[in-house]
């Protein structure tokens, strides 16, 4: 499986094996309507990609990795991290840092990573965004109301394995015939393509993750009505989502998915009747309508 080291919070990279493995064979055209990371359209076997996402800055770095090399990404990581004195494990041996309990790297980048964050505020340069998100806490991409990124700095930095990840994803990701979009899921912009298949991971209605606080129950209804659309139009989809989170049931999408095949994606419950699970568990489920 490809994986994208840099993934922000949220992203597939732990189920795209089991999520492939339910997909349909017989589509030229793989639409990613909350593309993320393009970690699962990397991953599919579609002639043409087209990924959308709502968020601006989510599309640049799609962008940004699909129209340069490894190497030349590789060259920008290197030249950001010398000119302000980030660390890198990558380039030298085991224990020339001392990594804090709790804590990491964090002790040494904080500096140079709020300066960097600071001029890319200024500049808006795709690839000082592209650091951040490797230096930041969580990989998390977050902005303030004010549009600037405002995540802290992390405990990691541009190690071997995410080099040798990275390395992995820009092979198959540079190869591929891939549109970007930057629609809201509801513009019908997003749906004109023939012979696709439609995947759909949207932000969590039960989760309280911060990259979910924005989605409504209203958004959650309509997006669940687009979808019998799709289907009454004879398009196929597959829908990433959780029935059971920390004690909380989604209700609209448990009534709703009845109509449709439901796979149980939770490593543990695989397959397994949701309502038998303990409470304090999370199942991540597939909804089908092929």
């Amino acid at each position: 499986m490809i994986k994208n080291p840099i993934s922000y919070p949220g992203n597939k990279n732990r189920l795209v094996s089991e999520l492939i493995k339910y997909f349909p064979k017989d589509y030229r055209v793989f639409v990613d309507v909350f593309a993320g990371s393009g970690v699962v359209a990397a991953n599919s076997n579609a002639e043409q990609i087209v990924l959308n996402d709502s968020n601006e800055y989510t599309i640049q770095i799609m962008k940004y990795q699909h129209d340069n090399s490894f190497e030349e990404i590789v060259d920008d990581i290197e030249a950001i991290i010398k000119k302000y004195g980030l660390t890198y494990t990558r380039k030298h041996e085991k224990g020339f840092y001392i990594e804090y309990k709790h804590e990491g790297l964090s002790k040494y980048n904080k500096e140079a990573f709020n300066k960097l964050k600071n001029d890319y505020n200024m500049t808006r340069e795709v690839k000082l965004l592209f650091v951040l998100l490797i230096y930041g806490f969580n990989h998390y991409l977050r902005f303030n109301k004010n549009g600037e990124f405002n995540v802290p700095v992390g405990k990691v930095d541009f190690s071997n394995s995410i080099y040798k990840e990275l390395s992995l994803f820009q092979k198959s990701f540079n190869l591929r015939n891939v549109e970007f979009l930057n629609y809201d899921f509801r513009n019908e912009e997003i749906y004109k393509y023939e012979n696709a298949f439609f995947y759909f991971d949207p932000p969590y209605l039960i989760t309280t993750a911060p990259y979910n606080a924005g989605w409504s129950e209203k958004d959650e209804i309509e997006l669940l009505s687009l979808l019998d659309t799709l289907n009454s139009q004879g398009k196929k989809f597959a829908l990433s989502n959780v029935i059971l989170s920390n004690g909380k049931e989604n209700l609209i999408l448990k009534e709703w998915c009845q109509k449709y095949n439901v796979h149980y994606l939770h490593r543990q419950y695989r397959n397994a009747n949701y309502q038998k699970i303990n409470v304090t568990d999370t199942v991540e489920v597939l909804i089908c309508n092929y």
